[in-house]
């Protein structure tokens, strides 16, 4: 299980290094004097959803691996209540990203 953690975990890295990328980047538009906010919306609302789509794109990985490589080992390793529990915080997990 090292090694698969090592590997998401580089994943999940390089993920919120290119978010950090996107949202540099749009915070150097803002910084700069000759950015005017009603200058071509379009394109910041495109950088904006992008960093949106980032973002939800790395929760979701990172709910799916924690589902997969650990919630699953916890469930078989645990009595009928506990397993309730897990899956009650995932659901619960699930719900807050939903909003």
């Amino acid at each position: 299980m090292a090694y698969c953690c090592e590997v998401e975990r580089k994943k999940l890295q390089n993920r919120i290094n290119r978010i950090a990328g996107q949202v540099n980047s749009l915070k150097s538009k803002f910084n700069d004097e000759q950015f005017h906010l009603d200058s071509d919306p379009y394109e910041t609302i495109r950088q904006l959803t992008a960093i949106k789509g980032a973002v939800s794109g790395m929760i979701t990985s990172y709910v799916e691996h924690y589902a997969k490589g650990h919630m699953i080992d916890k469930i078989k390793n645990s009595n009928s209540a506990d397993a309730e529990a897990q899956i009650d915080n995932l659901l619960e997990i699930i719900k807050v990203f939903g909003k």
